[in-house]
């Protein structure tokens, strides 16, 4: 069942020169933890404050529910959709200490049902010895905190999420994202949040819509979007990836540095195509005729990995780098470096 579904949703604000979101579609599972991903400006809190009724959009339709809450002339109002907000700047009541925020939600609950729902939401959320603390007395990831725990709190069915983990320190934002898709999971709630950092999408979301200048890139699981990214936009963003020209041949991928067998059943309407191959999907080799042979021009110590850069002659004159990731304990002879992609892990990339 969708709890929350968007359709041909468009905003353009007033002296704007291009729409801040241009014909956004997205469809949510209950119990889903989705991830709008973008660079500053794409649009993604946009999306976020029209979900929650902050904003209204030009065209297009939101439901909740099933149930019209934007388009066709309807428009219901934020405090009618059951929606939590946890919002970048933290909006915490100023003259209300910390518990008095974190319970703020809970008055319909007794006062003994809610003392022990906020006892276990500021455990949870690392604030116990703050809870007759103001806001300015918080530092900002304490306040990030408090306006984390004072949304989840009540449990809505729906709670929205602006960049949550942008102002929790590193020593915390491991457990934290662990610990908020805990709490989501435990209460069949669904949550959509807004990031920039892939390593929020990789940890805890179920599903993540790419947006480019206000247009849905790609929707797919994290794994994958990362495996099989759309276009060299999605995959620029999360991480390297190495771009190969290629024409398709009876053979496989028809390259400058070679052909590139594969068992897949190849696309039979194009010719040309761009490959996409991430830095760790190939195997290092020993020397032999089923493999691509490269100088090693730069090596770096990752710690987990060693990334080689190795540049493979072509008699063209093209030569082609190729960025690999393998492991410390690989020593290549002679500064020579054999290697094979993986079969299954090769994408063919549309254009932007």
């Amino acid at each position: 069942m969708n709890i929350l579904e968007l359709k041909n949703i468009t905003k353009k604000f007033p002296d704007a020169q291009l729409p801040a979101v241009n014909d956004f579609n997205l469809e949510v599972k209950k119990g889903e933890i989705v991830a709008l991903l973008g660079e500053s400006g794409c649009g993604k809190t946009t999306i976020l404050r029209m979900i929650a009724g902050f904003e209204i959009p030009d065209t297009g339709q939101i439901k909740l529910n099933g149930e019209v809450v934007s388009g066709n002339g309807i428009f219901k109002e934020p405090q009618k959709r059951r929606v939590g907000i946890v919002f970048q700047d933290y909006a915490l009541f100023p003259h209300k200490t910390v518990w008095e925020n974190i319970t703020f939600g809970l008055f319909q609950l007794s006062k003994e049902v809610a003392r022990e729902k906020a006892r276990n939401i500021i455990v949870l959320s690392g604030l116990q010895g703050l809870e007759k603390r103001y806001p300015h007395q918080l530092s900002g990831g304490q306040k990030q905190r408090v306006a984390l725990a004072r949304a989840l709190a009540p449990e809505p069915e729906l709670i929205l999420f602006d960049e949550p983990f942008s102002n929790i320190d590193s020593m915390r934002k491991h457990q934290m994202r662990e610990d908020i898709q805990n709490i989501i999971k435990e209460t069949d709630a669904t949550a959509i949040f807004v990031t920039h950092d892939t390593r929020d999408v990789m940890t805890i979301a179920d599903k993540v819509s790419v947006l480019r200048q206000g247009r849905l890139m790609q929707t797919e699981t994290p794994e994958n979007i990362y495996n099989f990214p759309a276009n060299a936009y999605v995959a620029d963003f999360f991480g390297k990836t190495n771009y190969i020209k290629a024409k398709v041949s009876h053979d496989g991928y028809d390259t400058p540095m070679g052909i590139i067998k594969t068992s897949t059943p190849l696309p039979a309407s194009i010719d040309n195509v761009i490959l996409s191959i991430r830095p760790e999907e190939f195997t290092i080799k020993t020397e032999g005729h089923d493999c691509f042979c490269g100088s090693i021009v730069k090596e770096k110590f990752m710690g987990e990995y060693k990334e080689l850069t190795c540049k493979v002659e072509n008699p063209s004159g093209e030569d082609t780098e190729i960025i690999i990731y393998a492991s410390p304990a690989v020593e290549c002879s002679n500064e020579k470096c054999y290697f094979k992609p993986n079969e299954g892990k090769i994408n063919i990339l549309n254009d932007d």
